[in-house]
């Protein structure tokens, strides 16, 4: 049977997980709602400042993981490098995907008549 300490671990291990896939959340959807425009002329932001966005969640992991460590509470030390360690994952799997479909937008709304004489902004 598992202690109040170790109960009191796990519950701060889920809330710290929860607390910054929410974070994660908030931004992949800010991001996303740049390029939901009626305006045919209109593109979507660039994903680079948003992926830096999300690298401060992935340090915050970290962060969180050593005090844990510190603390002895192993269990949300152990989450939050786990969590840590696929979020740093996710973000190189997402980079490429996510320019692709920033220049697809920023060249459909060139097509549209934006009048880009210049490739796209980089990204």
């Amino acid at each position: 049977m598992s202690t109040e300490p170790e109960r009191r671990g796990r519950g701060a291990a889920v809330a710290l997980a929860a607390v910054e896939l929410l974070a994660l959340a908030l931004i992949a959807l800010s991001w996303a709602a740049s390029y939901w425009s009626w305006d045919p002329q209109s593109y979507g932001d660039p994903p680079g400042p948003y992926l830096r966005k999300a690298v401060f969640v992935v340090a915050a992991a970290v962060l969180a993981a050593v005090v844990a460590g510190v603390r002895r509470a192993r269990t949300a030390a152990v989450s939050q490098l786990v969590l840590a360690l696929a979020l740093c994952g996710v973000l190189v799997a997402v980079k490429a995907p996510a320019e692709h479909v920033y220049e697809s937008s920023y060249r459909d709304a060139c097509f549209a008549g934006l009048g880009c004489g210049e490739p796209a902004p980089a990204p």
